[in-house]
């Protein structure tokens, strides 16, 4: 697995009875009981698969920076804190030699974007530490207003695949086996796009990836764009199981990816580029 680049994330060394307590709360003691929802194994529905996607994403932030390959098992229960807010603690297992471990990621969700986006941001996962305030701190993103301010570009002309650019780069059909986070930002896109509907997720997979093409500024060449922390993805794919009267089929989006420096902190911005745009427009 490709690691997407990111800053060191040795521990801070500043840990202290206070922040152990705030982190314990987080995850395990909420503020108000209503806000932990727990599952029960058989559980489907809209919030299993809100935990599911979210927990994923989170998981995405780990195996990134750590280049590992867990794979998410299930989701035991999230916290949310206010409307966008979750903290999630699930297991995962690693493929390698099939041991489980508990896992706990602060995921956010934000509308209040400028421009028609859709938002979701990891400020961290990390295995969960058998003593509260004995592992990796998980960071807070503390946003510019002018690094992301800018709305998402227009489709990419089909020119720029044609002359020698530099920073564009067509993903391959290896590139797409080799990174499963490919699939994974597809069915993110997919899962935006369908939130509102009442019908299982899972109803909705699997999709078929028809078409990536990345872009960043960053000065890496070829297939390493795909590490790059900041690119663009202009994402063709097709949902084979779309219900009746659902979405069409075929779907353009387009995916920022963003990061900070700081270790875990990963957000992605959407946009549909399919006929109509059909995201919530609203502005900062």
């Amino acid at each position: 697995m490709r690691c997407i680049n990111e800053s060191s994330d040795d521990e801070d060394p500043i840990l202290n009875e206070e922040y152990a307590f705030r982190e314990f709360n987080e995850f395990d003691d909420p503020v108000h009981s209503t806000d932990l929802h727990k599952f029960e194994n058989s559980e489907t529905g809209y919030f299993r698969d809100l935990a599911n996607i979210y927990a994923r994403f989170g998981l995405h932030s780990y195996n990134s920076r750590k280049c590992t390959n867990f794979q998410l098992s299930r989701v035991d229960k999230y916290i949310n804190y206010g409307v966008f807010s979750y903290s999630l603690t699930f297991e995962a297992t690693n493929p390698a030699d099939g041991s489980c471990v508990t896992f706990q990621a602060r995921v956010l969700r934000d509308d209040n974007v400028k421009g028609s986006y859709y938002r979701i941001m990891t400020e961290g996962c990390r295995i969960k530490p058998e003593i509260p305030g004995t592992r990796e701190i998980i960071h807070r993103w503390e946003f510019d207003a002018e690094v992301y301010k800018d709305t998402l570009p227009e489709w990419y002309s089909d020119d720029v695949l044609l002359l020698s650019n530099d920073q564009f780069y067509q993903v391959q059909d290896s590139d797409v086996l080799e990174n499963d986070w490919l699939n994974l930002y597809a069915e993110v896109a997919m899962y935006t796009l369908k939130e509102n509907d009442m019908s299982l997720f899972e109803s909705w997979l699997p999709l078929e990836i028809k078409k990536v093409v990345v872009q960043t500024f960053e000065d890496v060449k070829s297939n390493e764009k795909l590490k790059a922390g900041n690119a663009i993805f202009y994402f063709s794919f097709k949902n084979l199981n779309a219900p009746p009267h659902g979405l069409c089929q075929d779907h353009r989006v387009i995916i920022r990816r963003n990061t900070d420096g700081l270790p875990g902190h990963v957000c992605l911005d959407f946009k549909s580029c399919t006929g109509h745009n059909i995201f919530k427009a609203s502005s900062v």
